[in-house]
């Protein structure tokens, strides 16, 4: 309860600030607008008051319109019916979703990045072949990282994305998040059967450890 009158109590106090920062931007452009009726009918100008006036109107505008904070992060467990914007690489996406535009890490599994030529390009249209830009997808919440991401489960049709992109060798089994037998048994059949990024030897099989020494 106690919780509940403070968040009132915050709530009222933000509104009376709103308010006279409110009443202030109309007072300054009244101040404004009699300035410069003044000079129009005067020949010595005020130049610098007229621009410290301007100069507060736009600050205090600013202040009046600045963006929202972005809203929390959507709780684990909710599924959401999104349409696909863009698929950047193998392991995200954007969509829009009924709470506005979401960017999508996709749970369990690590893509190669698109600086491992040519396996990041070729994992981002493993991605782009499945899913197109306006395709419904439907995405189960995780998590969110720490890049403000939404971690999610990507559902096409009845098919696990993520899944399928670790069955065809575009992806690892990301091990630090997900401890699935599924996902390690589509690894350890991709691996066997040579596919992606399992054709052939090389650093492309991590894309973790390539990220260690490429930096962003």
């Amino acid at each position: 309860m106690r919780k509940h009158y403070g968040a009132v109590r915050e709530s009222a106090s933000n509104l009376r600030w709103l308010r006279v920062k409110s009443d202030l931007l109309k007072l300054l452009q009244r101040l404004l607008r009699g300035e410069l009726t003044r000079n129009r009918r005067r020949k010595n100008r005020s130049p610098w008051l007229i621009g410290g006036l301007v100069i507060a109107i736009v600050a205090i505008s600013y202040i009046l319109h600045e963006p929202k904070a972005p809203r929390t992060a959507t709780a684990a467990g909710t599924e959401l019916v999104c349409t696909v914007k863009s698929v950047y690489d193998g392991d995200t996406l954007t969509a829009r979703c009924p709470e506005g535009e979401v960017k999508v890490r996709v749970f369990g599994v690590d893509a190669p990045e698109m600086g491992q030529e040519p396996w990041g390009v070729q994992s981002r249209d493993a991605f782009r072949s499945m899913v197109n830009r306006g395709d419904s997808v439907r995405l189960r919440v995780i998590d969110q990282d720490r890049y403000g991401r939404t971690v999610a489960q990507v559902i096409i049709g009845n098919r696990d994305a993520g899944l399928e992109l670790v069955r065809q060798g575009r992806a690892v089994v990301y091990e630090q998040y997900n401890d699935s037998s599924v996902y390690r048994q589509a690894e350890d059949e991709a691996r066997q059967a040579r596919r992606g990024i399992w054709e052939r030897s090389g650093s492309q099989q991590n894309p973790s450890a390539w990220r260690r020494l490429n930096p962003r």
